[in-house]
């Protein structure tokens, strides 16, 4: 994740030599990812876009299927001869997560750019969600301010197509928290009370 803090001056000119100063600032930057021909990864968008749209947060050059876990189900995205031909208008909003595969004969490189999503909470239901880290950063659960209850963290190994799970009871891990890297989704099976994620994110 590269990204760059953008200050805007707009400089308003007032009786000749005087003048006011407006400022503004964005962070945005950009996030490339892998998608591996024939196997399943599980991604998150990790910057905003627009409305988050998937047409517009995702090109490729090489066709894809998505799917996103709504509601205890999966919907589907498709992409192919180079548009967005099933669920182009599916948002996939940062905090989200869907499974993504490249269905044509090479991997794809897709790459995210936006601005990042200062102050984004992300909602966990008691139950299963599909969820990922607001902001674009990696590291272990217990660093990126992840409230730890009662719950099961599964994440998807792209190596072996399977879920590896991560227990925690009484707000502690069993063992070492789960290591998340920029842009991975995860699903998480909360046996408490519903909770938020709140990311906090400063520009010094």
């Amino acid at each position: 994740m590269r990204t760059n803090a953008l200050l805007l001056a707009v400089a308003l000119a007032a009786g000749g030599s005087a003048y006011a100063q407006v400022y503004s600032q964005n962070i945005v930057g950009y996030v490339n990812k892998t998608v591996p021909h024939g196997k399943y990864i599980l991604l998150s968008n990790p910057l905003n876009n627009g409305g988050n749209k998937v047409q517009d947060v995702i090109q490729s050059t090489e066709d894809l299927q998505l799917y996103h876990y709504v509601n205890g189900a999966f919907a589907s995205s498709a992409f192919a001869f180079g548009s967005w031909t099933e669920g182009g208008d599916t948002v996939i909003a940062p905090g989200g997560g869907f499974f993504i595969q490249a269905t044509g004969d090479n991997d794809a490189k897709i790459t995210f750019v936006g601005e990042v999503a200062v102050g984004k909470t992300v909602s966990i239901p008691a139950g299963l969600s599909l969820i990922s880290s607001a902001l674009p950063q990696a590291g272990g659960l217990d660093t990126l301010e992840y409230p730890v209850g009662d719950e099961t963290v599964y994440q998807f190994v792209l190596g072996s197509q399977a879920y590896a799970g991560t227990d925690s009871a009484f707000g502690a891990w069993a063992g070492a928290a789960p290591s998340v890297a920029v842009a991975e989704a995860f699903f998480v099976n909360n046996g408490g009370d519903p909770k938020t994620w709140t990311r906090t994110f400063k520009i010094n």
